[in-house]
């Protein structure tokens, strides 16, 4: 990952948009020596953002919400304790 400051970033902001678009490089950009903004190209903005949706659907799950699916399922009591154990609950 690259770092630019924010003056050169304003000098050379189409060279550097070329750069995180076409060669996929993401640049932090600073001020006053400080890291304040990333810039990366869409298509992993995008994939960030459907890892955190992703990741806050699994959160979702209680081990509660875990128990009322498998009870609507109505799973072999076997088949329920050796999901709970793969599940580490």
């Amino acid at each position: 990952m690259k770092e630019i400051n924010a003056l050169d970033l304003r000098r050379k902001f189409g060279e550097i948009m070329d750069e995180v678009r076409y060669r996929k490089e993401p640049f932090v950009v600073k001020k006053n020596g400080r890291a304040v903004i990333v810039l990366i190209d869409f298509e992993s903005y995008r994939a960030a953002q459907e890892h955190l949706r992703d990741e806050a659907f699994i959160e979702e799950y209680t081990d509660e919400r875990i128990k009322e699916f498998l009870e609507a399922d109505k799973w072999d009591p076997a088949v329920y304790k050796a999901v709970r154990k793969k599940l580490g609950r």
